[in-house]
């Protein structure tokens, strides 16, 4: 019981799927922020590489080094925070899926399945309510079946 403590306190339980969504939402939104990036630049950039004369040059060109000083940051500093949200957000999905899973092997073995629970804030509640309860009847009929001498079949069942 220990080891699924110590399973929960990580917030990657599912490598593969959480790093692979948070690196899949950084990268449309990296696409989106370089298409805003380019639309905020583009009026700059496109008087500096129209006009000639210093007049219309230097406001451009000093808008143009404000926006790279402020907007940078501001991207880099936003897909890192981005990036971590997917992680955190990841975690509510995976630690289900986690759970799911050793149910899941637990039955293919013929075990007994492990105590359904999610946490409050995960997703998937209605199916570990339907976990729950599929692991309660399995444990109902597994008790019922040994409690049987011999294992007989259940009467209705012999042919």
């Amino acid at each position: 019981m220990g080891a699924v403590e110590d399973r929960r306190r990580t917030r990657i339980v599912d490598r593969q799927f959480q790093l692979g969504l948070a690196v899949r939402l950084l990268l449309v939104l990296a696409i989106l922020f370089a298409i805003g990036l380019l639309l905020a630049f583009a009026p700059s950039y496109y008087v500096l590489a129209t006009k000639n004369d210093l007049k219309s040059l230097e406001p451009a060109a000093a808008e143009f080094l404000v926006l790279h000083k402020r907007l940078l940051p501001a991207a880099l500093l936003s897909l890192a925070g981005i990036f971590l949200y997917a992680i955190f957000f990841s975690h509510r999905i995976a630690g289900p899926l986690y759970r799911i899973n050793a149910i899941l092997r637990a039955l293919i073995e013929d075990r007994d399945p492990p105590v359904v629970k999610f946490r409050d804030d995960d997703y998937f509640q209605p199916t570990a309510a339907l976990l729950k309860e599929l692991s309660e009847k399995l444990r109902a009929s597994r008790r019922t079946a040994s409690a049987r001498p011999g294992g007989n079949p259940p009467p209705g069942d012999a042919k």
